[in-house]
């Protein structure tokens, strides 16, 4: 009979490992081991049982598991479920209408950008950000929007795993005062060359950080309705943290 500490070991390590997944394509089980510095024993006896249940799937390539089938389902159940039971989704969905560009809702996941869910206008843009793709927490609309609402350390530990310069961090220090002071953040070029993206914080019903929404466009069709897209998007923040808070 195991004891409640094991099992809460045991808990620890599978969610771990899990977590490895969200951030790699494919890995190996040493690979999994050295960042997470679980044995390598067990990080495969956890790794057949995901195996078998669908969370996890053995790659093409000899010895590389990457994320099953199962976490498909799970993305979708928290996607339709947890971001206000489909609000969110058909707000953004409205936005993208509205402005006929690129809609998302992010959300800051250890030191990256996560975008959750997307809505696309009519007009193609070519971006990073699909749901479940991710990229780093510093620079860019998204990210500054998101930091600007994080606490003091953890700004500083994202730059620090970033790899950020002193004078980066200055002139990010700088940026997410502006950020806070307007109430959103604007870039272009910052994650993808031409892309122009205004983003703005959702926050729940204890004024805590929910996400951002955040609207994507090549620079070139931004100019002449700027404003507009400011304030479309602003308005689609506001609806979705109402929606959070009586959630």
């Amino acid at each position: 009979m195991t004891s409640p500490e094991t099992n809460r070991k045991a808990g620890r390590r599978a969610a771990q490992i899990l977590a490895v997944f969200a951030e790699q394509e494919s890995v190996t089980a040493e690979e999994i081991s050295a960042r997470t510095g679980i044995p390598s024993s067990a990080v495969y006896r956890h790794l057949t049982a995901f195996v078998e249940i669908g969370l996890v799937h053995q790659g093409r390539t000899r010895g590389r598991y990457c994320a099953g089938s199962l976490t498909v389902q799970l993305a979708e159940n928290y996607r339709r479920e947890v971001l206000s039971q489909g609000g969110v989704r058909l707000r953004l969905r409205r936005l993208a209408t509205d402005t006929d560009e690129l809609a998302a809702f992010l959300i800051a996941r250890d030191n990256d950008v996560l975008c959750i869910e997307a809505a696309e206008g009519t007009r193609v843009i070519r971006c990073s950000f699909s749901p479940g793709l991710s990229k780093p927490l510093t620079f860019g609309a998204s990210a500054q929007a998101l930091l600007a609402h994080l606490p003091a350390d953890r700004v500083e530990r994202a730059a620090a795993a970033h790899g950020l310069s002193t004078a980066q961090v200055e002139k990010l220090e700088v940026d997410l005062r502006r950020v806070r002071d307007q109430g959103f953040a604007i870039s272009v070029g910052q994650v993808d060359p031409g892309v122009w993206g205004v983003s703005v914080p959702v926050l729940g019903r204890k004024h805590d950080l929910v996400g951002v929404v955040s609207t994507m466009a090549p620079d070139f069709r931004v100019r002449a309705r700027r404003e507009s897209l400011i304030t479309l998007t602003h308005a689609a923040a506001q609806d979705i943290s109402r929606l959070e808070a009586y959630a």
